[in-house]
């Protein structure tokens, strides 16, 4: 990684996100089919968006034609407790950990902001939308195809270094920065996402 994708990586550390991806806003060539097969099967519920807005979410070029590049960032939020302990305590609930916290879409917007202001400031005539789970963008998919990690069988985004306990914000840029490669599949034989979740909310590996 060289040049102003190098710097950014930089900046996005010390602005405090734990990792930062780029691919190209076309590298998800299979998402527009994937969403459409979760949908037609009904599995998306009542949310009825998904549905409403697949051509943008199936299709990140057709979310705004002018992006030539798309940075990901991770924010790790795993706590410094065992989370699991508080399955064995039967009288207590368990609150999934992300929510343990201030809301993430205000804390991660707000530094994908920041960022996105430094990336402007150093590239002239550049724009930048900022996205965090709030627009129709497909983040797992993308955040694969920059590296971040990989879909698991729990269909999260892995990694090997993150786990899969981390927010995921997107930078859509006109500036043509430096791509990363795409993460592999390495789940495996694995499957304890699967045997542990309470709803067995997984007809099959990778399907939710």
């Amino acid at each position: 990684m060289t040049g102003l994708t190098a710097r950014l990586r930089q900046a996005a550390l010390e602005e405090g996100f734990s990792e930062m991806r780029v691919c190209r806003p076309q590298d998800i060539p299979k998402a527009a089919e994937r969403l459409a097969d979760y949908v037609a099967k009904g599995r998306h519920g009542q949310m009825r968006w998904m549905a409403e807005r697949m051509p943008w979410r199936g299709d990140p070029t057709a979310l705004w034609p002018a992006a030539r590049s798309v940075v990901m960032l991770a924010e790790n939020y795993g706590p410094a407790h065992d989370p699991m302990a508080v399955l064995d305590q039967r009288d207590r609930g368990a609150i999934s950990v992300y929510a343990q916290n201030r809301d993430y879409h205000d804390l991660v917007k707000k530094r994908l902001k920041r960022l996105g202001r430094w990336l402007i400031d150093q590239s002239i005539g550049a724009e930048i939308k900022v996205f965090v789970d709030t627009a129709p963008v497909m983040e797992k998919p993308l955040g694969q195809a920059a590296g971040l990690g990989w879909q698991g069988k729990h269909t999260n985004l892995v990694s090997r270094q993150l786990g899969s306990w981390f927010f995921l914000g997107a930078i859509f840029t006109t500036v043509e920065l430096e791509v990363d490669p795409a993460e592999g599949d390495h789940c495996g034989t694995c499957r304890k996402c699967l045997d542990i979740c309470p709803t067995a909310a997984f007809p099959a590996p990778y399907q939710l």
